[in-house]
């Protein structure tokens, strides 16, 4: 009996016990997990990994009270065994009156920021935008602290941070840890200026405590002109106009922010650029100097308090008096004013534009950390643009024990902030160089880094369609004192700097659309991939050496995309791993039709084996595919051969229950490009040719790229139903190591109802087989690609004691046959009483016992190559000669009475059994009878 258990507790929140529907990557529908199905539109969820408990947060805009106060914000918690531990369909973060939002307009998708974060005690905090009036949209920036038990610290609609100073403002606002159980909140103030501030807090007791922080881009410029006593200098502000931004984790207790910008005047233009906040180890001091306006260099000093935190780089300006002239001529007096540091650092300013700006910091062991900001742009040359490439600039920072360097003592007036890097520091590589390449239009991309690796990819646009690159990086010690990141994307004939192509879209009958790819990576560097393929469902993988998808081409696909029969869309997948990456989550948003409600849901599944060297998802249940118009056709899938691991090809019938089954896996080690891969089912009687029936199931896989010569290693799936339905037309058929594989050039690009030989096919030998849900599979390694048919093996029938040979179809320096004896495994063999020539081109076998019977035979040749099988069949046929007695030897096309070893084939008469009789296998053939006196059995023991 399955216990429901219950607990209400003082929050008036309850726990329901719930766990993971699966724990096998079992990519099947039915095994999703609703996360919330309440009325109206659920969107844009969120997920974050819950510490120190490892449970997950599943967060998400939600309109299910549109009528009263518009939409607002619900989230639900699960724990690490996968319990639900909030109320049904989720608690409210926030429903005040107004609309309370985290995703805000942009051309950047909002899974690339950060909105939430761990407080480090199994809650949350969360930052959101309030649409405080209800006929335009001037916006406050919010936060919010969930408990571990669902409830809220604040009352709606949350604490206000920052409100907009004027109508139709966007704030932009974004949340990441801080690293000591509290928060980093960002926001853009826009009014005729465009301005990042970011501060610290942390919740104490329903208080937040103010850490510091302040405005991350103060813009100043220094202007010169000729004036009666040499130079006049002069400071303007022209403010900035903030395009976008983004913040993240500087892994020692600070904040990175990187800003795409332009300076408002001519003079500065559109700029990368970037600042920290950083905080302060222990309570310190530092001595620097400034002039004084005669020009005089002065002391000062700074403190800074243990736990707060500081701008790495502020605006600072100095002024002095200058005087000239007199005695017999005009005196002249006035002040220069001089920019002694900007409150940012400048990136690039040599490119045309800047878009969607990330950045990322990874730790080493030494004393440093890498951090790697990416955006994508253009340049202006020879009065033409260039395309678009993502680019990546590399900054190392300084693990510090009390202060960065940068504000340590120093004595030169002439600079904001102390540029002497001290010995100690680890030296870093330059590099600033291209990511990804190259696109004919802006493009967003993902940039992630955990352990010692980075990730970024992106649908780059071509004019001939969207091209998913994925590029690779490594931090790694060069010497005692030294690190570098270099690229760690390789494939033959490509440049590492361009990424590596793994994937691209389709504007064809059979289309591929995908969004944009992303990439979650753990605190161990252990990376993992996910796409959303339009209609399809997201697709997921994890990352292994290089770009390397574990789990195939653009990974598996977590469900079939449709529901009752009918397509529906998922979107916005978005991923959490666990802290070693070994298993995580993903929720969507999902549109599958649920009576009664007309708005769209918060789905998820658990994710596993993640870490999981060589690890394959299992295969969905393998089906009949009837189709009374022909030929099935999987969904389209492209193979670049970069993930070096089988990819499963999928199709969907509606024909049948749930109605998606495998067809084929191909290893991704070729470029074939796009493949068109159709699967034909015969649903009438076995088909045969020349009297030898064949598999009620055949296939044709046609690349876009030519696969003449190429390996291509393949598994091809059938159904029990239909092993079944051919061996019981040829009762010798075992299991499916009995089978062969023909492969055939296509001609027709189409898929063939039945076998008919051609010039060029060859015959396939199994390399394995085994069982999977609902059938089975066989291994082949095919010299291209084209129409595949499966029959049994090729025949030698003998009577028992006879001679006989097999010749290898393959020629080569070095011979070695094996024999299979049942199963799947072949050994070697052995010259002996009953083999010779076990290391020749031809065996040969004497004086064959009936135990040899249901043997198989095969050569390999130079180790590598092997030759078609042979099946050895120990048989009898049925003459009938002398009467109609089943014991008479005389009756029996060998003279002897048949022994367990023996396939019988009775093809006409009448036999009649007056023992107890035993035969390997009886075939009966039509018009032929055969009949057991009373009191008599017959064993057939196959």
């Amino acid at each position: 009996m399955k216990l429901l258990l219950t607990i209400v507790l003082s929050a008036g929140i309850t726990v329901a016990s719930a766990q993971w529907s699966d724990t096998s990557n079992n990519f099947v529908d039915s095994l999703h997990m609703p996360v919330s199905t309440a009325l109206s539109s659920q969107k844009n969820p969120i997920v974050l990994t819950s510490y120190p408990d490892g449970g997950y947060f599943v967060i998400w805009e939600d309109d299910r009270n549109m009528a009263i106060t518009n939409t607002d914000i619900y989230a639900q918690k699960y724990d690490k065994a996968g319990n639900r531990l909030w109320a049904l369909d989720g608690v409210p973060v926030s429903n005040g009156t107004n609309r309370q939002h985290y995703t805000f307009s942009s051309n950047q998708d909002y899974r690339n920021r950060s909105f939430a974060a761990t407080d480090s005690a199994g809650g949350f905090y969360i930052c959101y935008s309030d649409d405080s009036v209800s006929n335009y949209y001037w916006e406050r920036v919010m936060v919010q602290h969930v408990r571990s038990n669902g409830s809220t610290v604040f009352p709606d609609p949350g604490v206000i941070m920052a409100r907009s100073a004027a109508a139709n403002l966007q704030m932009a606002a974004q949340l990441i840890p801080d690293g000591n159980k509290g928060f980093f909140i960002s926001y853009m103030q826009a009014l005729g200026n465009g301005y990042i501030y970011v501060y610290c807090y942390r919740d104490e007791n329903g208080t937040l405590r103010y850490s510091g922080g302040g405005r991350m881009n103060e813009n100043a410029l220094q202007t010169s002109a000729i004036a009666p006593c040499g130079i006049k200098t002069d400071v303007i502000y022209p403010g900035t106009t903030v395009n976008d931004y983004n913040i993240w984790s500087d892994l020692d207790g600070g904040c990175n922010v990187i800003m795409d910008m332009s300076g408002n005047n001519g003079a500065q233009g559109r700029m990368l650029t970037y600042n920290r906040l950083w905080r302060a180890k222990k309570d310190s001091k530092s001595k620097t100097f400034f002039r004084n306006t005669s020009g005089t260099a002065c002391p000062r000093t700074r403190e800074y308090q243990q736990g707060s935190v500081y701008l790495m780089y502020a605006l600072k300006t100095d002024y002095q008096s200058v005087f000239c002239g007199g005695g017999s001529g005009p005196a002249y007096a006035y002040t220069n004013y001089r920019l002694i540091s900007n409150g940012y650092q400048v990136i690039d300013n040599s490119g045309y534009d800047y878009n969607y700006p990330k950045g990322t910091t990874v730790p080493t062991t030494g004393t440093i950390n890498v951090t790697l900001m990416a955006v994508t742009t253009r340049s202006y040359i020879n009065n033409a643009l260039t395309d678009f490439i993502v680019k990546g600039y590399v900054y190392r920072d300084e693990k510090f024990d009390s202060v960065p360097y940068q504000h340590t003592t120093y004595g030169n007036p002439d600079f904001g902030y102390n540029t002497a890097v001290p010995f100690k520091v680890n030296k870093l590589n330059f590099f600033r160089d291209t990511l990804l390449a190259a696109g004919n239009y802006y493009v967003d991309f993902t940039l992630a880094g955990g352990g010692s690796e980075t990730y970024a990819a992106a649908l780059m646009p071509t004019v001939t369609g969207r091209i998913l690159r994925l590029q690779h990086l490594t931090v790694s010690k060069k010497a005692a004192d030294s690190f570098a990141i270099e690229y760690n994307s390789t494939f033959p004939g490509v440049a590492n700097r361009q990424g590596i192509a793994i994937g691209k879209e389709l504007s064809t009958a059979a289309n591929i659309s995908y969004d944009q790819p992303l990439i979650a990576v753990s605190n161990k560097g252990k990376a993992f991939f996910y796409i959303r393929e339009y209609y399809r469902y997201a697709r997921v993988s994890p990352i292994e050496s290089g770009v390397q998808l574990a789990w195939g081409a653009m990974g598996r696909p977590v469900g079939s995309g449709y529901y009752k029969g009918s397509p529906y869309t998922v979107e916005q997948p978005v991923v959490a791993l666990d802290s070693t990456g070994s298993s995580g989550i993903i929720a969507w948003k999902d549109s599958r039709f649920i009576p009664g409600n007309t708005g769209e849901n918060i789905y998820m599944r658990h994710l596993d084996e993640l870490d999981v060297f060589n690890y394959t998802p299992p295969p969905n249940l393998v089906k009949l595919l009837p189709n009374p118009y022909g030929a099935n056709y999987t969904n389209p899938a492209v193979l670049f051969g970069t993930s070096k691991h089988y990819s499963p090809l999928e199709v969907y019938s509606p024909y049948i229950s749930d109605g998606l089954s495998p067809v084929a896996d191909i290893l991704d080690n070729n470029n074939l490009g796009a493949l068109k891969t159709g699967q034909f089912q015969n649903s009438a009687a076995i088909r045969k040719y020349n009297s030898i029936p064949y598999l009620n199931r055949n296939y044709t896989v046609i690349p876009e790229t030519d696969a003449t010569g190429k390996q291509v290693d393949m598994l091809l799936y059938f159904t029990k139903e239909e092993l079944n339905a051919l061996k019981a037309a040829d009762p010798t058929i075992a299991d499916p190591g009995y089978l062969v594989v023909i492969r055939q050039p296509n001609t027709s690009n189409g898929t063939p109802i039945a076998y008919t030989p051609v010039a060029g096919e060859e015959v396939l030998t199994p390399i394995t087989w085994d069982s999977v849900p609902g059938g089975f599979f066989i291994k082949v390694i095919a010299n291209g690609l084209g129409d595949f048919f499966i029959q049994k093996i090729p025949s030698v029938t003998l009577c028992s004691n006879a001679n006989t040979s097999f010749t290898s179809n393959v020629t080569g320096s070095t011979y070695k046959w094996q024999v299979n004896t049942g199963g799947a495994s072949y050994v070697d063999i052995g010259n002996n009483a009953n083999y010779s020539g076990a290391s020749t081109v031809t065996l040969q076998i004497s004086n064959t016992p009936a135990t040899f019977s249901g043997n198989r035979y095969r050569c390999v040749v130079d180790n590598i190559k092997v030759s078609y099988p042979f099946y050895l069949q120990v048989g009898d046929s049925w003459t009938g000669a002398v009467s109609n007695a089943w014991e008479n030897p005389a009756n029996w096309g060998c003279g002897k009475v048949p022994d367990a070893n023996t396939d019988v084939v009775i093809s006409s008469g009448s036999v009649t059994v007056s023992s107890n009789a035993v035969c390997r296998s009886l075939k009966v053939n039509p018009g032929a009878t055969l009949n057991v006196a009373a009191g008599f059995t017959i064993t057939v023991s196959d």
